[in-house]
């Protein structure tokens, strides 16, 4: 559900290799095996054109960006960082103008807001879109239609996802949902996870919790990750935290409170913290490379989820007669008694901890 940037920097330095060393067929371990050695002993031994280096600097920007500053011990570490990024960035688009995800990351930290950054979205698509299509109609050898096959394509539904992603930020719903429906067919797999902010949009439409499950249907090849089995209720079984967000937000809002309640009891399942993590809703950054690689069904993935639909749980603000649906689900009975459990059980450890004859 998310592209590590190291990785497909690694992957794609060996397919050039491969294609300087006419390495064919592609399928060769002992190949595959020496250059990921190499490229973990020293990447530059893999780098010999400026489009190799271009990619390679824009994955160190996105670690730096999306992985170490978030857990930096101060905002002025962070920020080193992030600065740190827009170098990289920048060279990266001066040696190759057709990298379209250094460019997309570089304006995303310069935009001075999101709707700059949508703007900046939408206008540059036509140029994405036809570059992806150069891949695959310029891919005359083996080695081209690799690329073509995958890791030359991602650029563009990384494009997508941001585009859908911003869109929801900015309460343009529809765009959001027709956008994910454009990535979603142009990669039945949804590699870029852009179906999550589908489920989002959906909800923000008002749509009701039939339409939730016809998307799925429609798109039940992008569902088919081999999500770890949960013992839920069977309706919920095995469901993204995007999705019960989505069914929960549905529910409450068409006043079905068992359903709004079920949907919760099956997040509150989703790890030991998960009630900590429903009751504060943080908000974190988007990644700007693309969503940030978590474990599917982890407590992780559940933090990540709630974040991105904080357009969600704001509905309700503004309204004296009803609470937003943040409070209903931070203050729900679930909530709360895990949190006291959760309390109850730390008390208990800490006494078990504390040395015998203590004060």
């Amino acid at each position: 559900m998310a592209f590590d940037p190291i990785q497909e920097d690694c992957l794609r330095l060996i397919l050039e290799n491969m294609r300087r060393d006419r390495v064919f067929p592609l399928e060769n371990p002992f190949y595959i095996a020496r250059g990921m050695a190499a490229f973990q002993e020293d990447p530059a031994r893999l780098i010999h054109t400026d489009r190799d280096r271009s990619f390679h600097l824009t994955a160190r920007a996105a670690e730096a960006v999306d992985y170490r500053a978030p857990f930096m011990a101060s905002e002025d570490e962070a920020i080193q960082q992030e600065d740190a990024a827009r170098d990289h960035l920048a060279e990266a688009v001066a040696l190759d103008p057709g990298n379209w995800d250094a460019r997309r990351m570089l304006a995303e930290l310069e935009s001075e807001s999101n709707d700059a950054f949508l703007a900046f979205l939408i206008e540059h698509r036509p140029e994405v879109e036809a570059a992806a299509r150069e891949v695959v109609e310029g891919a005359d050898d083996p080695y081209s239609r690799e690329l073509a096959r995958d890791l030359g394509l991602r650029p563009h539904l990384r494009w997508l996802a941001a585009l859908a992603s911003r869109s929801l930020i900015s309460g343009r719903y529809s765009q959001a949902l027709r956008v994910a429906e454009e990535s979603l067919d142009a990669a039945p797999t949804d590699p870029a996870g852009v179906r999550h902010t589908a489920v989002l949009a959906l909800a923000k439409l008002e749509r009701s919790g039939d339409e939730l499950r016809r998307f799925r249907r429609r798109h039940a090849l992008a569902y088919r990750t081999g999500r770890p089995p949960r013992r839920h209720h069977l309706s919920d079984r095995q469901l993204d935290p995007w999705t019960l967000i989505a069914q929960m937000s549905i529910a409450w809002r068409s006043f079905d409170v068992a359903a709004a309640n079920r949907s919760l009891s099956s997040l509150l399942k989703m790890g030991p913290h998960a009630a900590e993590a429903l009751y504060h809703q943080a908000e974190f950054p988007e990644g700007i490379f693309s969503r940030v690689h978590v474990e599917p069904g982890s407590e992780d993935e559940l933090i990540l989820a709630l974040s991105e639909a904080t357009p969600l749980f704001q509905e309700g603000l503004g309204a004296p007669e009803s609470a937003a649906f943040s409070a209903w689900v931070a203050e729900n009975d679930q909530v709360r008694s895990a949190l006291s459990a959760d309390a109850a059980t730390a008390r208990e450890m800490q006494g078990a901890a504390r040395p015998e004859g203590g004060n």
